[in-house]
């Protein structure tokens, strides 16, 4: 098959702008991120046995460690709070 000429290709506007706003619209970010080889292989191994892409595996655990870490900050402002009032308490 031969391949088309620049010059007899249309460029659709209304599509690209469609695709265009849809990238857009999308939350994932593309970005470069240096690791070190052990935990890539152990990442990619572990991708490998669940069936789930290495690089969506690694954004879960991302996630799950940052709402965890959130979790533990709550429960700690929770607990300071209730010290604060248990010594206003005692103070009273």
């Amino acid at each position: 098959m031969r391949e088309p000429k620049l010059r007899n290709l249309k460029v659709d506007v209304a599509e690209t702008r469609k695709v265009r706003r849809s990238i857009k619209k999308q939350k994932s970010v593309k970005i470069t991120i240096n690791l070190d080889a052990d935990s890539l292989e152990a990442v990619k191994k572990e991708a490998s046995a669940s069936g789930v892409p290495y690089q969506r595996l690694l954004n879960r655990i991302l996630k799950e460690s940052l709402a965890s870490k959130k979790s533990t900050e709550s429960r700690m402002d929770r607990i300071e709070r209730e010290l604060r009032e248990v010594k206003r308490r005692l103070a009273a």
